[in-house]
């Protein structure tokens, strides 16, 4: 549990465009609440499947951004994490596989409808941290 809560904090320093202490994520998912995504679960192969056959989408194990605060390097590593590069305003978005769901933090318009597109091919949909579907 304090090993998933770090990667969430983690996780959280994460904010494209830019970086941000604090934020708002959007899940795929197939539960009917985002926290219950571990019990409705996309598995790692449909995510990597999806991710291999998107002409988009490419597995980043790392993500590295600066804290703009202190200036030091911030790195995330999942072997299931994805990015994407926004082709009209070259923003790059990472969506984290864990749990069963993929998340993105702070998406542009852009980003959530890809995260659409997403959810349709792997049977879930996109909400919200307060619940909201899209």
């Amino acid at each position: 549990m304090i090993r998933f809560l770090v990667r969430i904090f983690v996780l959280s320093l994460f904010s494209l465009p830019g970086i941000a202490l604090a934020g708002y994520d959007l899940h795929i998912t197939r539960a009917n609440e985002w926290t219950l995504s571990s019990k409705h679960p996309i598995s790692e192969n449909e995510w990597k499947n999806a991710v291999m056959s998107d002409g988009q989408l490419q597995m980043n194990m790392t993500a590295t951004a600066e804290n703009p605060k202190t200036h030091k390097a911030i790195q995330v590593s999942n072997p299931l994490m994805a990015s994407w590069v926004d082709p009209t305003s070259k923003e790059k978005h990472y969506f984290y596989y864990s749990r069963g769901e993929i998340t993105v933090k702070n998406p542009s318009k852009n980003a959530i409808a890809k995260m659409k597109a997403i959810a349709r091919k792997l049977s879930a949909r996109v909400q919200g941290d307060d619940g909201e579907w899209y």
